[in-house]
């Protein structure tokens, strides 16, 4: 299939930025997205691949977009990052990574949420990445439930939660519709029930608002075939949108946060 050559953007993959518009609005670089919905479009991935903490030429990248080397010493990289029940702040024999990284991030205000991806699921985030993780989770609705003080003790609360509820987004179901099937308040209201056995102090009705979002979709695949850069350096086709962080072509969707650190030509 050709593409059109209307354009050429170079850029290193990383986490599309997002805007809550109606529908949600995504930049890669300085390219608009949206723009290019409808049209034919061509991902060239170059062979160069740059670690995101140290920058250096590496041919794999770990955890999404690092080198060996920093996945193994950075902060951002460790475990607690992805289960922040783990965290092994103030451990003498395994202190944190970065004392800094430790302040500045996760001892911030986090925030507990119910959010409608694939179906209904608890989940957490820092008070200011509301309602960007919402959005890069790909879901239609969220509603925030409770505030806590740092990422171990909302991490707690949500392992603990994730006992009862789906803590994870089932990607393929998600990237099938834009209305999936589950009650977010029914839900909702049971995690406030469990929340107020477990003695967390939950929002005031007027911060409990229940956020919704629009993906830029024209066409919805009905079977969904992964694009992976490492087997198809070139990936060509027409983009049919965007949701969560993935590009939604008619050859298949593109998980852009995998690709973070490649370089990729855009035409």
């Amino acid at each position: 299939m050709s593409c059109f050559n209307l354009f050429m953007n170079k850029v290193h993959f990383k986490k599309m930025e997002v805007e809550a518009t109606e529908p949600v609005s995504y930049k890669l670089g300085n390219l608009s997205m949206n723009n290019l919905i409808g049209s034919q479009v061509s991902l060239e991935f170059t062979g160069e691949i740059n670690c995101i903490a140290c920058g250096r030429d590496i041919k794999k990248t770990f955890n999404q977009g690092f080198c060996f080397p920093c996945s193994q010493s950075r902060a951002e990289a460790d475990i607690c990052i992805v289960k922040p029940e783990l965290c092994h702040h103030g451990f003498p024999e395994n202190p944190c990574r970065d004392e800094e990284f430790a302040q500045s991030v996760c001892f911030k205000p986090h925030i507990l949420y119910a959010a409608l991806t694939s179906g209904v699921k608890v989940g957490i985030t820092r008070l200011c990445n509301v309602p960007y993780r919402w959005i890069d989770q790909g879901a239609t609705a969220a509603m925030p439930l409770a505030q806590l003080p740092d990422r171990f003790t909302v991490g707690q609360v949500e392992h603990e939660l994730a006992q009862k509820y789906a803590d994870k987004t089932h990607w393929m179901t998600m990237l099938k519709t834009q209305h999936p099937e589950g009650n977010l308040e029914a839900v909702a209201e049971m995690m406030l029930d469990d929340l107020d056995e477990m003695g967390v102090e939950i929002l005031d009705d007027s911060e409990m608002i229940q956020h919704q979002f629009e993906y830029p979709v024209e066409v919805w695949p009905t079977k969904i075939i992964s694009l992976n850069f490492d087997k198809t350096p070139q990936i060509c086709g027409r983009l049919n949108g965007i949701k969560g962080q993935y590009l939604m072509l008619d050859c298949g969707v593109l998980n852009v946060r995998k690709f973070t650190g490649y370089q990729v030509v855009v035409k």
